[in-house]
């Protein structure tokens, strides 16, 4: 059920698929960087933070057994470990102070090993590692660059509809589960700056004011569905999903209209 639940999802995971991207080499989690964002303007350190323990949480659950871990969907944890050094990177550049904090070097290290590993033992004792840095226990040395962490057919077709799934599921139980949705949204929002960076990846560079405008309208959908689920509003938080996955089928439209 896990893997046809991960498989199935968002819309994006199958419309994303084909000929919109231009395959480039794979970066490091500290690629070129570029202007650091103020990210509290579309995500807030608490919710970044709280999503990189919602990831770890979900991660251990997929090494209890190497019967679970073969279970996992194909590039699970590729597509994990590229989404919490995004995190990372985020939370030590932050503009907002946070616990975790000085923790964000060595998070980013453990998550980037996390995405390279290749079998059942490397996998469990990255996550290991990455739970003792996010307890303030490990250690990274590489300056942390805003940048490219995964490749762009990797960030919208895995790891997008990887946090959509979560926030559907979360708006399913908002009531018990509105600080995840926040978490979830928050990491949404973070997506869809670093997006920014990737016009000249896509088959349509010469419209980068356009893909700009969709991932605006992404960012912006999902800082407002984390903001209504801290504020306990349902039926906001339900409206600016609509909004939120509107702004990608509006970008399908013009980037990809043959999946449309």
């Amino acid at each position: 059920m896990r893997r046809l639940q991960a498989l199935l999802g968002f819309e994006m995971a199958t419309i994303l698929l084909g000929t919109l991207f231009v395959v480039t080499p794979t970066p490091t989690f500290a690629s070129d960087g570029d202007s650091i964002p103020k990210f509290s303007t579309f995500a807030s350190a608490d919710d970044l933070a709280a999503e990189v323990k919602l990831q770890i949480a979900d991660l251990e659950k997929a090494v209890v057994d190497e019967e679970e871990y073969k279970s996992q969907v194909e590039g699970r944890f590729i597509r994990d470990g590229n989404t919490i050094a995004l995190i990372a990177i985020a939370l030590g550049l932050h503009d907002q102070d946070h616990p975790i904090k000085h923790c964000a070097k060595a998070i980013a290290a453990a998550a980037q090993k996390l995405a390279q590993t290749k079998d059942f033992a490397g996998t469990k004792q990255a996550i290991e590692d990455l739970k003792a840095a996010a307890n303030g226990e490990g250690k990274g040395s590489s300056e942390l660059k805003w940048g490219k962490v995964s490749k762009l057919p990797g960030l919208m077709k895995d790891e997008v509809p990887a946090i959509n799934n979560k926030l559907k599921t979360g708006l399913r139980h908002f009531k018990k589960r509105s600080s995840d949705v926040a978490a979830n949204a928050a990491t949404m929002a973070l997506i869809a700056e670093n997006a920014n960076l990737y016009v000249a990846d896509t088959k349509k560079p010469g419209e980068g004011q356009k893909w700009t405008e969709f991932d605006s309208q992404m960012r912006a959908a999902a800082g407002d569905l984390a903001a209504k689920a801290h504020a306990g509003d349902e039926a906001g938080a339900k409206t600016a999903m609509d909004k939120l996955e509107k702004s990608c089928h509006d970008c399908h439209a013009v980037f990809n209209p043959e999946k449309k």
